[in-house]
């Protein structure tokens, strides 16, 4: 698992902006934080890196969402049954 701390910047049009939001809550992937201004925190969950990319990529071209930061990325360790 791949938990990712992401800050969008959101659209000044009130309807892209709108638009984004109701996108970014229908996805079980991401917890929304509270807003400030044009800019929101965000939680991604990904099964592994790669998967991780790609949801932030997707989440920049989303309508409504101007440009992504990538604060916090964080690489599950998995147990692979070694003792």
């Amino acid at each position: 698992m791949t938990t990712s701390g992401l800050v969008l910047t959101l659209a000044e049009d009130p309807a892209l902006r709108a638009a984004a939001l109701a996108a970014l809550a229908r996805d079980s992937r991401i917890s929304v934080g509270e807003p400030s201004g044009l800019r929101l925190p965000i939680a991604t969950e990904a099964s592994d890196p790669r998967a991780a990319e790609a949801l932030a990529e997707a989440l920049g071209h989303l309508d409504g969402v101007r440009f992504v930061d990538v604060v916090f990325v964080h690489f599950e360790e998995t147990d692979h049954g070694t003792t």
